[in-house]
């Protein structure tokens, strides 16, 4: 009976311990991590997010490219009347993880952005409008921390300078601020 016990303890551990190897190699291959995300800024945004992983390099720093596509909500204030306008945007960047040799913990990214939002309702004089801009200054700073088993939660705040597009049908890109601070918040699975 005590070598039956044993057996099934040492095959236990040897099984334990091939999945431990296993799982230490697969983070330092490439991966691509989908994450559920929204934040705050002009506008607000929520979608999902793509981040393809480079392959681990010990003594650098590593990166991973970055796609995105949100919702966003945004709401336009002119004289006497509000009005809130839903859309979408594109962001495409890299990330670079400070720490070397990691792919958590902080980093910085950058990204193109486009987005484009819809004002649908009827605006004083005009009917539906649309706003839209353009973004090559999109910088965040943020921190990610994988919590086991794929998952990982990251959060990142940073700021972005809107080059815009001008509006359409009573929507006047004047009204909006160029350079405006976002933050958010990721929730995603490492494949």
């Amino acid at each position: 009976m005590r070598k039956k016990i044993f057996t099934l303890c040492t095959l236990a551990l040897s099984i334990i311990a091939v999945a431990q190897q296993k799982d230490s190699n697969a983070a330092s291959k490439e991966g691509i991590t989908v994450s559920a995300m929204g934040g705050y800024s002009e506008p607000i945004f929520y979608g999902l997010s793509f981040e393809r992983e480079s392959e681990l390099k010990a003594n650098k720093h590593n990166t991973s490219a970055i796609f995105a596509v949100y919702m966003t909500d945004l709401e336009y204030e002119k004289s006497l009347f509000t009005e809130n306008g839903k859309g979408f945007g594109i962001d495409l960047g890299t990330r670079t993880y400070l720490q070397r040799g990691k792919k958590s913990g902080f980093y910085s990214q950058n990204y193109l952005s486009y987005s484009q939002t819809r004002f649908d309702n009827n605006l004083p004089g005009a009917g539906d409008g649309k706003y839209s801009y353009w973004s090559l200054i999109n910088g965040d700073f943020g921190y990610k921390i994988d919590i086991g088993a794929g998952i990982n939660l990251d959060i990142f705040a940073g700021y972005n300078w809107k080059w815009e597009v001008k509006g359409k049908n009573g929507v006047d890109n004047k009204d909006f601020d160029n350079f405006v601070f976002r933050a958010g918040f990721k929730a995603g699975y490492r494949f």
